[in-house]
């Protein structure tokens, strides 16, 4: 969920982008970001995805059953940094579906991504407060 609506239940556009940059994520991963309680703390996929791009080693989090031909691995970058930019924590900075759209079916530059929300979900720190006030994730 987008950290506005989180923490003031607030609904809008951008919501919808966080949402959609999440879905991005999730298809090039193959994996739901859902964390079970049941299992020890991990990053959400948003997390894992940001630090592999910050690292320049954003192949690691590839869904091994995808395959590619001739420059999918560099369309599949590109997907991963489109997901980034619709999930920075700033939703003013989050870009809108049209350009969203424009910039996965055009090949021009990509603007720069700022970090993603809640980077550290233990205590899910929100422009500096914490959000869950002790209730379970």
């Amino acid at each position: 969920m987008a950290p506005e609506y989180l923490a003031h239940g607030q609904l809008t556009e951008k919501a919808e982008i966080y949402s959609f940059g999440v879905l991005l994520l999730e298809i090039v991963m193959g994996k739901q970001n859902n964390m079970s309680k049941t299992t020890e703390f991990s990053d959400s996929i948003v997390a894992v995805a940001w630090k592999r791009f910050q690292v320049g080693t954003v192949e690691e989090i590839y869904d091994q059953n995808l395959t590619f031909h001739d420059n999918a691995r560099y369309e599949v970058a590109r997907v991963v940094q489109i997901g980034l930019l619709c999930t920075q924590e700033i939703p003013s900075l989050r870009p809108s579906m049209s350009k969203v759209l424009q910039m996965l079916t055009k090949k021009e530059d990509l603007p720069g991504s700022t970090n993603p929300p809640f980077m550290d979900e233990k205590t899910m720190e929100f422009n500096g407060t914490i959000e869950s006030k002790g209730y379970p994730l």
